[in-house]
C-alpha cells in the first residue's frame, strides 16, 4: 500500500552517521555548519545531550530551540542566522538526534523529552536569565510535556512559548493528507510497518543504497508542501536519514501516545505564539488551532501555501513572527518592571 511504502521507504534511509556530514549550501551558507559554543548536557538517566550556545554579552533572555522527529539542531540554521545577535541562542539535538546519546527505546517517549528540556535549561542557562522556548514538531511536544512535569521551572524561568507546526495529541488517528480510504486505512497499517522496520533495524542502518533511491521523494510528500526548494528538501531528508531506526520507532510509538491538551493550561500566563503550514500533512492546521483555542491569548498563524518544515518553506515569514514574539516578550518585561518599580 502508498502508506506502508512511504514507512518503508522513510526508514530504510536510516543510518548511522551524523547530519554534519552531509551539508548543503543555501544562498552561500553550508546549512549544518554553524557553531558556537558547544556544551554537552547530561540528563538525569545519563543521556548525553549535544548544545551548541551562540552566546551574548548582555543577554535580555536565551532562545532554546527545539528540534522535531529525526532531525536535529542544525534544521534551525536559517533562524539562527537571522535571530543572530538578537539574544543568546541555544540548540540542542533531541536524545538519539544528531550528536546526543540515546538510551533504551523505552525512553523515547514525549515526558522524557520534557525531563531533558528542563535539564538543558539548568545546565545551559545561567541562572537568572529569562528563556524563550521555540519548539517545531516533535519539539513543540516536548515544550508541552515540560510545562506539565516541571510547573515550577516553568513560572520561574520561562517568559515565551513558541509552538510550530506541532500538536497537543490524536495523532494516532493521522491521515497523512491521504484521500478516503487510504487515510483510514493509514492509521492501523502504519504502526504495524513501523514494527516490522524495528525487527529489521540492523539491515536497514546498513542499507545506505536502499536509502539514496527511496528516501527523498519520501520526505518531500511528508515535510514540504507545494514549491519546495529542492536543496532543502533534501538537507531534511539526509537530516532524518542520520536517525537510527529504533529511535524512530522508538519516538513514532511516543508521538502516537502524545496527549498534552491539559498541560497546554501551565501557559495560560506566558506570551505565546502559535504557527502551522496551511498544507501540513504531519501536524495539521487542526492540530495547532485547537493549541490556539485552549490558549485563547496566542499569537495564531497560519502560514499559506507551506507544509510541515515551515522555518525552511516561508522563513522570512517565520523570522519575522519570531522577532515580533522576542519583541512583545522584551516589552512586557519592561512593562512589568515599570509597574512594579
Amino acid at each position: 500500500m502508498l502508506l506502508a511504502g512511504m514507512a518503508l521507504g522513510y526508514a530504510a534511509g536510516v543510518v548511522r552517521r551524523r547530519a554534519e556530514a552531509v551539508p548543503a549550501t543555501v544562498n552561500g551558507s553550508r546549512l549544518g555548519c554553524l557553531v558556537g559554543k558547544p556544551m554537552t548536557v547530561t540528563t538525569d538517566d545519563g543521556v548525553h545531550l549535544a548544545v551548541d550556545v551562540d552566546e551574548h554579552p548582555d543577554p535580555e533572555f536565551a532562545v532554546i530551540f527545539a528540534h522535531g522527529w529525526v532531525m536535529n539542531r542544525h534544521c534551525w540554521h536559517i533562524q539562527r542566522e537571522a535571530l543572530a545577535g538578537r539574544a543568546t541562542l541555544v540548540f540542542y539535538d533531541q536524545r538519539g538526534h544528531g550528536a546526543s546519546s540515546a538510551g533504551p527505546i523505552d525512553d523515547c517517549t514525549i515526558d522524557r523529552l520534557g525531563d531533558d528540556l528542563a535539564a538543558v535549561i539548568e545546565q545551559a542557562v545561567p541562572e537568572g536569565v529569562p528563556v524563550v522556548l521555540v519548539g517545531h514538531s516533535m519539539g513543540g511536544m516536548s515544550i508541552m510535556a515540560f510545562a506539565a512535569r516541571h510547573p515550577e521551572l516553568l513560572a520561574s524561568r520561562v517568559r515565551g512559548v513558541a509552538l510550530l507546526s506541532t500538536s497537543p495529541g490524536e495523532l494516532s488517528r493521522h491521515t497523512f493528507g491521504l484521500p478516503w480510504p487510504v487515510g483510514r486505512l493509514a492509521a492501523f497499517v502504519t504502526p504495524i510497518v513501523f514494527e516490522g522496520l524495528l525487527a529489521q533495524a540492523a539491515w536497514i542502518d546498513r542499507s545506505v543504497a536502499l536509502k539514496t533511491r527511496t528516501h527523498l521523494p519520501v520526505a518531500r510528500y511528508i515535510a514540504f508542501g507545494g514549491g519546495a526548494r529542492p536543496d532543502h528538501v533534501r538537507f531534511v531528508s539526509d537530516v532524518a536519514a542520520a536517525t537510527p531506526t529504533e529511535v524512530m520507532v522508538g519516538f513514532f510509538r511516543g508521538l502516537c501516545v502524545h496527549d498534552k491538551l491539559t498541560a497546554l493550561d501551565a501557559l495560560r500566563s506566558i506570551e505565546t505564539l502559535v504557527m502551522v503550514g496551511e498544507n501540513d500533512r504531519v501536524t495539521p492546521p487542526a492540530h495547532s488551532r485547537r493549541i490556539a483555542e485552549t490558549l485563547p491569548g496566542a499569537r495564531f498563524m497560519i502560514v499559506p501555501g507551506a507544509g510541515h518544515m515551515i522555518g525552511f518553506e516561508r522563513p522570512d515569514l517565520v523570522n519575522d513572527a519570531l522577532n515580533d514574539f522576542l519583541d512583545r516578550i522584551a516589552h512586557s518585561a519592561v512593562s512589568g518592571l515599570r509597574r512594579y518599580a
